[in-house]
């Protein structure tokens, strides 16, 4: 790998999150071809390395981007996975603009450099690049899966029913039909948005049905159930797997792109804490432990042992991405950030990056009356949206317009709605600032992780060349030396303490290889032998305390 200046470097990073101007539905967001682009261009680094962990079945690469100096798989890791959900773009864009800014501010920044020199950035910023091209693809829609051909509806057929582009503006957007029967009605204080009604506390009547815009083409009576959507990254690991459901797969770890990132995070036990961009967000809505579900043999819930860390952590992002007002985390099955957590045994932090701001209604011009808003809370977040596009000018809402549907005769059918990706991705000009804030907080996060240390050794003769030898280790870090759930997983490296004995000297108590037990943040673990001596005359012992995913620590003691 080419090396370069520290000058030419900075200018190299500055390209390589430019803004390149990919046809899609967001514009400055970036293509595969663009995507490859950009690694490439970070890969001139003099702290980074480039390499595919696969490729799809699309013909595109996996691409790993190894951040580190020296002997990166011999030093404490992090993993950073961006687009997660292939809708979620941003999620890709923010990973390699993280790393990006990390890269150019280690030079001034004191806390990126110590996290760039103490551990190695793992970097996956597009795991499924075949999903994440389904992103420009016309027309647009909130696709998740890859290229593979599913047959969705079960009926031996496959892609015979997708959503259709009825109105040709080029988004897949909803029907509603005018119907007594359905569940829908238009909010009172803004009929673009369609609400569901409450028969049981509300004695409501619909309207409206609400479908995803599209035709029978298959003829049975349901709409748009096969468009053979492919497998879906976030919906193919093995926790909490949704067997059987659109997006699964036909089996757990199904896909060349699922298999590849779990074999490398498999492949690593120096990765310590997993940090992806997902909307399934556990910083702004934190995973709450269950005491009563921790007795049974399968975890589903965060263990109580960890929950405190992973909310002071959470505290942590807060208060340096500033957002407010987040929206709820979509339920997880089979997604990647759990697993993470549940089966990988890692700490696993998941971040949105961004959703639409809270915007309050627009105050009346002068001499109009303020208009009276209802004090209904269904579709509040629509609303917002709505006001949030109009005053960024956004194009994000198609009016509802009638038009003659075959499967409809006779009824009122309008298609509209919201567009889909604009709501899930932030305007590209909004990413640079994002990623600041990602890069700040994982070099703050880097000053919490664990630090092993020898804090005191005793020595006493018994005689006779028989010795006691006393070490005490403590974690000099925040975090423990590894989750609970870790060691409930057999997944996570356990603290490795090694005696190396001078030569004919022989153990009586203890053995000269321990696995040491978690240790807290601020704690300490003892451990005690006997040893004898071949010769009386002074001998020195090696201690060695190491773990992949903490570091190493040694001391040199002389028996006496």
């Amino acid at each position: 790998m080419r090396k370069i200046s520290c000058l030419l470097m900075t200018a190299v990073l500055s390209i390589a999150t430019s803004v390149f101007a990919a046809e899609g539905p967001i514009d400055g967001y970036a293509d595969y071809e663009k995507f490859r682009e950009q690694v490439q261009v970070l890969a001139r680094s003099e702290w980074v390395t480039l390499r595919s962990l696969a490729t799809t079945r699309g013909g595109r690469e996996v691409y790993l981007l190894t951040v580190g100096r020296g002997k990166t798989d011999e030093k404490p890791a992090m993993l950073i996975v961006g687009g997660v959900h292939a809708p979620h773009l941003a999620g890709s864009e923010l990973a390699l603009r993280t790393i990006s800014q990390l890269l150019r501010t280690q030079g001034t920044d004191k806390d990126a450099a110590a996290l760039l020199e103490r551990y190695t950035l793992y970097v996956i910023p597009r795991p499924s690049p075949d999903a994440g091209e389904r992103f420009f693809e016309k027309p647009y829609a909130e696709r998740t899966g890859n290229l593979r051909k599913t047959d969705d509806d079960r009926d031996g057929q496959v892609g015979e029913d997708p959503a259709d582009d009825l109105n040709g503006d080029g988004w897949i957007t909803m029907m509603r039909i005018e119907d007594a029967a359905g569940d829908y009605i238009p909010h009172p204080d803004d009929p673009r948005v369609m609400i569901k009604i409450d028969r049981k506390k509300k004695n409501e009547r619909g309207r409206y049905r609400l479908l995803v815009e599209g035709r029978d083409n298959d003829g049975d009576e349901a709409h748009n159930e096969d468009g053979s959507a492919g497998v879906d990254f976030n919906r193919n690991f093995t926790f909490n797997y949704p067997y059987f459901k659109t997006g699964a797969g036909p089996n757990q770890v199904s896909e060349p792109e699922t298999r590849a990132v779990a074999d490398f995070a498999f492949s690593r036990p120096n990765i310590a804490l997993v940090f992806s961009f997902t909307p399934e967000d556990n910083l702004f809505h934190v995973w709450k432990p269950d005491a009563g579900s921790e007795k049974k043999r399968i975890k589903t819930k965060i263990l109580s042992a960890d929950a405190p860390y992973v909310n002071y952590l959470a505290e942590r992002y807060r208060k340096i991405h500033t957002g407010k007002d987040a929206p709820a985390s979509p339920k997880g099955e089979g997604s990647f950030s759990e697993w993470a957590y549940f089966h990988y045994g890692r700490w696993s932090l998941a971040a949105r990056g961004w959703w639409i701001p809270k915007v309050d209604p627009p105050k009346p011009a002068e001499g109009e009356k303020e208009k009276k808003l209802s004090d209904e809370k269904r579709g509040a977040t629509e609303l917002n949206a709505l006001r949030w596009f109009a005053r960024e000018k956004i194009d994000g809402f198609v009016d509802w317009k009638p038009i003659e549907h075959p499967d409809f005769p006779g009824a009122k059918v309008e298609v509209g709605g919201f567009k889909p990706l604009l709501r899930l991705n932030p305007p590209a000009k909004l990413l640079d600032d994002l990623a600041a804030r990602h890069a700040k907080f994982l070099a703050a996060t880097g000053k919490l992780m664990p630090v092993v240390a020898i804090k005191e050794t005793q020595v006493e003769s018994l005689g006779e060349g028989v010795f006691r030898l006393k070490v005490t280790v403590t974690n000099t870090g925040y975090l423990p030396t590894m989750p609970a759930m870790g060691k409930v997983s057999q997944q996570a490296y356990p603290l490795m303490l090694t005696l190396e004995l001078p030569k004919g000297a022989k153990l009586i108590t203890g053995t000269r290889r321990t696995a040491l037990e978690p240790i807290a943040g601020g704690g300490t673990i003892e451990k005690t032998w006997l040893l004898r001596l071949s010769e009386d005359k002074s001998k020195n012992v090696k201690i060695t305390v190491t773990a992949p995913a903490v570091g190493s620590t040694e001391k040199t003691i002389e028996l006496k």
